[in-house]
């Protein structure tokens, strides 16, 4: 019997996730990469200063602990394909950062009257390998593997919006450039697809060798 099974509600979650890389970058195009910054950092209350402080938490690589328990206790065949997913995905961001883009300083280096930021209080500021935004990279990768192995319409449209949402913290806490998390959409999107490729593919062999 074969471990897929249908996934035809990851296709909404994919083609969801890219109109939103799409959105974010004609945003972008419209205002410039400053701009965009200053029109989501420079938007701030007590209340999201709060809410963004702790949610940013979500695109962590601590996180990836949580899909995998997850799937240990209720989608066990799918370990493989969140281990694949961690390790792509993880290679791609650190590729990009610290050897195509190791000079690419995130926004706390700009600082000047020209160029305010908004610095939430008790946020630890990066100064260095702002180019892509790893917190996106993660985000999205493990909204789009767990669209595909929840397999539910509702989950592939709420996952992305909860991976839109920390990339958007991103911004906010001015740890980011929208450029930056644009980049992270696409390397997760691409971390995933290449993951559920390998994945199917092994346990393709593997059924043929069983029967």
């Amino acid at each position: 019997m074969s471990l897929e099974k249908s996934n035809n509600q990851f296709g909404i979650a994919l083609f969801f996730t890219i109109f939103i890389a799409i959105a974010c970058g004609v945003f972008i195009l419209v205002f410039g990469k400053e701009e965009s910054f200053f029109l989501i950092n420079g938007n701030h209350n007590n209340y999201l200063d709060f809410f963004f402080k702790y949610y940013t938490y979500t695109g962590d690589g601590w996180m990836w602990l949580t899909v995998l328990l997850f799937c240990l206790f209720f989608r066990k065949k799918y370990v493989l394909a969140v281990l694949l997913a961690v390790v792509i995905s993880t290679l791609l961001s650190q590729f990009f950062k610290r050897v195509i883009f190791p000079e690419d300083l995130r926004p706390i280096t700009y600082l000047s009257d020209n160029f305010p930021v908004h610095i939430v209080e008790g946020v630890k500021m990066n100064r260095l390998f702002s180019f892509p935004s790893g917190h996106s990279v993660a985000a999205f990768t493990m909204a789009l593997l767990l669209a595909y192995i929840i397999n539910k319409k509702s989950w592939s449209i709420i996952l992305p919006i909860l991976a839109l949402l920390a990339g958007y913290s991103r911004v906010y806490l001015a740890q980011h450039f929208l450029t930056d998390v644009v980049a992270g959409i696409i390397i997760g999107i691409v971390s995933t697809l290449f993951s559920l490729m390998i994945y199917r593919a092994i346990f393709r062999n593997r059924n043929k060798k069983s029967n």
